[in-house]
């Protein structure tokens, strides 16, 4: 088996209901991510545009551009269910104003956005045969999540 990787970043804004600090208000990162993807690579005589790779870093990219980059950038994360009357009123707002929002059902922590990150993409690998490995999300340059496959 082979594993490639490839790293994504993407500005944007959430709050933590009822944090005890500063996270409990509205602010923004600049989130990085890492997503590894294994195959059993084999040399064979005949070849194909394929041939001997994973997956081309190229669709690699288009694939979590699709689904993570370009929904996420410069949008407000907001969650759904949120114990917090403001976090809703502001959610509300924004898209009032046509402004990007994205939709979740869970806090949005780097941890739970490494899950869901991971269930994102899992199903769009496997119809490739092709195993999503790690999906490793930094909130700051030195803090992150990380999800793998075996802990799934």
């Amino acid at each position: 088996m082979v594993s490639v990787s490839k790293e994504f970043s993407w500005d944007m804004a959430h709050m933590l209901a009822e944090h005890e600090g500063l996270c409990k208000n509205l602010h923004g990162h600049t989130y990085k991510l890492e997503v590894q993807v294994t195959k059993e690579v084999e040399n064979r005589a005949q070849c194909s545009s394929t041939e001997g790779m994973v997956i081309d870093f190229k669709e690699l990219k288009q694939i979590v551009n699709n689904c993570i980059i370009e929904p996420l950038d410069h949008a407000f994360m907001y969650w759904t269910e949120s114990p917090d009357e403001l976090e809703h009123s502001l959610a509300e707002t924004l898209e009032q104003g046509g402004r990007k929002i994205v939709k979740v059902n869970f806090r949005p922590t780097a941890e739970m956005m490494a899950v869901y990150f991971f269930d994102l993409l899992k199903s769009e690998f496997a119809n490739r045969n092709i195993i999503l490995q790690k999906v490793k999300v930094w909130e700051t340059p030195s803090s992150y999540a990380e999800v793998r496959r075996e802990n799934i």
